[in-house]
């Protein structure tokens, strides 16, 4: 058993990161109205519902809009530990990610991985300039750098980061990264956001003051106004080197409640609405009369639901249990009737959006029989109908109607063979800390990338139990082995068969229970053209919002 912790501030807020944030994120999915509601995709992406009368529109400059996001706790990317919509927008990084899910040059124009892949070697695009107008320089790259290595603060990068043995510059206009050994998610990484090394002086403690400097980017869009809990105003960058955006300011709205902005949207006080009452959904996108004033797309998410094992303690421990009680959790039905299609089914902690699932192996099917015969098998058979009792732990902030129904599903799935389900609904703070310290029995979570790459380390990784997210206390050499192989090379179809093969082995032992992959919906004014959901998710698209437009 683990040895009891307190857990640091540190790891609380990054386990925050990747679980508090995993209601967003977005792969892409567009349907019509009518199969929105079935859950059949339609070829195109969400600019086939644009109308004939919006094609027929050219791009125009001119215009503000209104965004729902989170509040950032202050604007520097290279520090962040939660996904807003706002820095993304205002900074850039090295790399970018284009409509396609692939990497694209963004500050840096092009670069080269030599020396094995340990040798990362950037050229800078010339002619950048900050915010402020002063010119961006690898200067600036090495203060990014060095900023999330010794920052006393947490950042979801630093995982990342922690694998450089040196960076230098050569050049104002040429960084050269070097890893202590090959890595493969190396050049993903660096779509971290960039930060300006006048702006702070070059100084590390006041790059991580909460209250210094607002943002200082290259982004398309500049810092102008923040009320704090209210809304963040972002106009123009006039200087932008891949040119001027089309619109003029965006005002984010913050912290809007999921389940109130389907009303903003339409009351006119917000320009684009995520809809996450499936019910809601479907009523709504058939309607004519919202259709005429919204257009609308389902989105495939970088994201999924799973339930976590508490392999360090009995029975959990015990692979035949872990993989009976996934038997005996009924989770086509949870998709089909309590999600109305709006989802789809998982074998293996890999995001339906990227690469690193084998698709020959196929989820558990529901079937109480084979439950029952591997619980017997593991010596705990029913004693008077009863065989144990589980507590399920999950946030309290997640409970809607839609989580109870599910949950209901699963108690009575589990009570057919003897095994009684507790739920028990927790604070945030209560929740992150008894999922790091391990105490619990099963826990309910979502989770998605910090970067745009399929590695599972740290749901995996035998290194990540103490203090990390391998919250089922999950071990197997050969799975770390595979791993630690698959980070270590930057060749995509390797990377592609040794997770192959970590798929099979943790659909063998599961030490997660893989509930689904859910859709994003989401539906916005038919002002707003050019727009596509992809553009402001998790993992912003580029050229993404510069190139909206609002029309006349």
């Amino acid at each position: 058993m683990m040895p009891a912790m307190k857990p640091t501030r540190s790891r609380w807020a990054l386990a925050a990161a990747a679980l508090a944030t995993a209601a967003s994120g977005c792969g892409k999915r567009s349907d019509d109205a009518a199969n929105t509601a079935s859950g059949k995709p339609v070829a195109g992406g969400a600019a086939a519902t644009v109308t004939a009368a919006a094609a027929s529109d050219a791009p125009r400059r001119g215009g503000h809009i209104v965004l729902p996001s989170n509040e950032p706790r202050d604007l520097n990317p290279a520090l962040t530990t939660r996904f807003d919509r706002i820095t993304p927008v205002v900074f850039e990084g090295l790399v970018g990610v284009d409509a396609a899910m692939k990497l694209t040059p963004r500050l840096a124009e092009s670069w080269e991985q030599t020396d094995g892949g340990k040798t990362l070697t950037f050229h800078l695009r010339k002619g950048v300039k900050w915010h402020d107008g002063e010119p961006f320089t690898a200067a600036d790259v090495i203060f990014t750098h060095k900023v999330i290595r010794d920052s006393k603060r947490e950042t979801v990068w630093r995982a990342h980061m922690d694998r450089i043995d040196t960076i230098e510059a050569p050049d104002p206009h040429t960084v050269v990264v070097h890893y202590r050994k090959p890595y493969g998610p190396a050049l993903s990484s660096w779509t971290v956001g960039i930060i300006a090394e006048h702006a702070y002086g070059g100084d590390v403690a006041k790059a991580s003051d909460p209250n210094g400097p607002h943002g200082v980017g290259t982004g398309p869009f500049r810092f102008a106004r923040w009320e704090s809990g209210q809304r963040i105003l972002v106009e123009a960058n006039d200087d932008y080197w891949a040119g001027r955006p089309n619109i003029d300011s965006i005002e984010f709205l913050l912290n809007p409640r999921a389940t109130d902005q389907l009303g903003l949207l339409k009351a006119g006080k917000l320009d684009f609405a995520e809809i996450t009452d499936i019910n809601e959904w479907v009523r709504e996108v058939n309607q004519p009369e919202f259709r005429d004033k919204f257009e609308v797309a389902t989105e495939v998410e970088s994201r999924f639901r799973l339930i976590a094992w508490n392999g360090l303690r009995k029975p959990f421990d015990d692979p035949r249990v872990r993989v009976a009680l996934t038997h005996a959790l009924d989770r086509q039905r949870v998709i089909e009737d309590v999600l109305l299609g709006q989802a789809q089914p998982l074998s293996g902690p890999f995001f339906p959006t990227m690469y690193g699932a084998d698709p020959r192996i196929a989820p558990y099917p529901f079937d109480l029989s084979t439950a029952v015969t591997m619980l017997d098998e593991a010596g705990l058979r029913a004693k008077d109908g009863k065989r144990f009792k589980i507590e399920l732990i999950v946030r309290a902030s997640e409970r809607t109607p839609t989580m109870d129904e599910m949950l209901a599903i699963f108690r009575h799935d589990l009570a057919s063979i003897g095994v009684d389900l507790d739920i028990a609904y927790l604070d945030s703070r209560t929740f992150f800390d008894r999922i790091l310290l391990l105490e619990f029995d099963a826990a309910l979570f979502g989770w998605l990338p910090s970067i745009p790459d399929p590695d599972p380390y740290e749901l995996l990784h035998s290194s990540q139990i103490t203090g990390g997210p391998n919250f089922a206390g999950f071990s197997d050499p050969r799975v770390d082995e595979l791993l630690d192989k698959a980070r270590s090379t930057a060749d995509r179809s390797e990377r592609k068969a040794l997770y192959h093969e970590v798929h099979r082995l943790v659909h063998e032992q599961t030490p997660y229970t893989m509930l689904y992959a859910p859709y994003g919906h989401y539906a916005w004014n038919r002002r707003v053209r050019g727009l596509n959901p992809r553009d402001i998710g998790a993992t912003p698209r580029f050229p993404g919002v510069a190139r909206w437009w609002v029309a006349r």
